[in-house]
């Protein structure tokens, strides 16, 4: 054990236990990633399986990258699983990164393991706080990756935050350890690759050490981000029911805790699509109902609307999308 290695250990935030999986693509994070959780692993701290995603996308390279990390887990003694997607000719980063999530529950689901362990890093975290701050995110998507995430039942850790890539290279360097390169990652045509390649760089000439402070920038958002969502969590489970909300509440809240109350709301009783969260345009829409009389309808996704009656805004589902009635449904 060198004491780099283990340096990087004491830096995990928050560090894991327990069964976890770790996605491991063969680039240099994520090999790093598992090189410094193996002495974890044989000293009893966690147990780790790793999978590994072929996207499709990059014919023979791809299956390089599949034929390397097979090769390394077997040399290190780790459960491999597999598995490649078909994503029917798309390429964008939003459809490849949710079929590999699909792919992460599958497993973790037959598995019975709780925690997905994933190698991003501090420059990754610059790259997406300003990716969002270009499409003209909020909060929430200012906060960028958080190191702690709870999805669809299973628990997501990104605990290489706060260190470079940089870093994590040069220790794979220095002591021989290969990896493999995403040719992809050097094309201009995706927004990540140009913030990258293009943006960071310059940046970096005027503001030297841009990246650290960018990313610490996201993990101080996320913290506000957080209060204010239990917050919002508490006033909703006091305040709403099976579809619906009450409007007072919404009316003595500032915007930032209303508009968290209802987008919540939206995800708890809205249909299940794709992208669950309301727009912006739609959550001020639904916030003009709180003010509005008894009777007035907006229209929300999927053929969805909400209707102000009587001190509640009620969800009414899509046709043929029926809920359960309620009280308030009678009232």
């Amino acid at each position: 054990m060198t004491n780099r290695w283990e340096a990087f250990r004491q830096r995990l935030e928050p560090r894991p236990s327990g069964k976890c999986l770790i996605g491991l693509s063969g680039g240099a994070d994520s090999v790093a990633l598992t090189r410094i959780l193996l002495p974890m692993r044989d000293a009893g701290e966690i147990e780790i399986e790793a999978i590994h995603v072929n996207h499709g996308i990059r014919g023979p390279e791809a299956d390089g990258d599949e034929a390397f990390v097979r090769k390394f887990c077997a040399e290190n003694g780790v459960t491999l699983h597999t598995a490649r997607l078909d994503l029917a000719g798309r390429e964008d980063e939003n459809t490849a990164r949710e079929a590999r999530y699909r792919a992460y529950a599958q497993v973790l689901r037959e598995r019975e393991i709780p925690t997905l362990i994933l190698a991003h890093q501090r420059d990754d975290q610059a790259e997406t706080f300003l990716m969002h701050l270009i499409r003209g995110a909020g909060p929430a998507g200012l906060r960028a990756m958080r190191s702690r995430e709870k999805r669809n039942g299973y628990m997501i850790l990104r605990p290489m935050l706060d260190i470079s890539g940089e870093e994590l290279r040069e220790a794979l360097a220095a002591e021989g350890i290969p990896w493999r390169e995403d040719r992809t990652n050097r094309e201009p045509r995706y927004l990540r690759n140009r913030i990258r390649l293009e943006i960071l760089p310059e940046m970096e000439k005027i503001a030297p050490g841009i990246r650290t402070r960018l990313a610490r920038t996201a993990r101080m958002i996320g913290e506000d981000e957080d209060a204010l969502d239990a917050r919002a969590e508490r006033l909703l489970a006091e305040n709403s029911g099976a579809g619906w909300i009450g409007t007072d509440v919404l009316r003595a809240e500032p915007e930032a805790i209303r508009s968290r109350m209802l987008r919540r709301w939206w995800r708890k009783n809205g249909p299940e699509l794709d992208e669950r969260e309301l727009s912006y345009a739609q959550t001020k829409r639904l916030e003009e109902l709180i003010t509005a009389g008894p009777g007035t309808t907006v229209n929300l996704p999927a053929g969805w609307r909400a209707r102000k009656r009587k001190g509640r805004m009620i969800l009414i589902p899509a046709e043929g999308k029926a809920r359960p009635r309620t009280e308030s449904d009678r009232t």
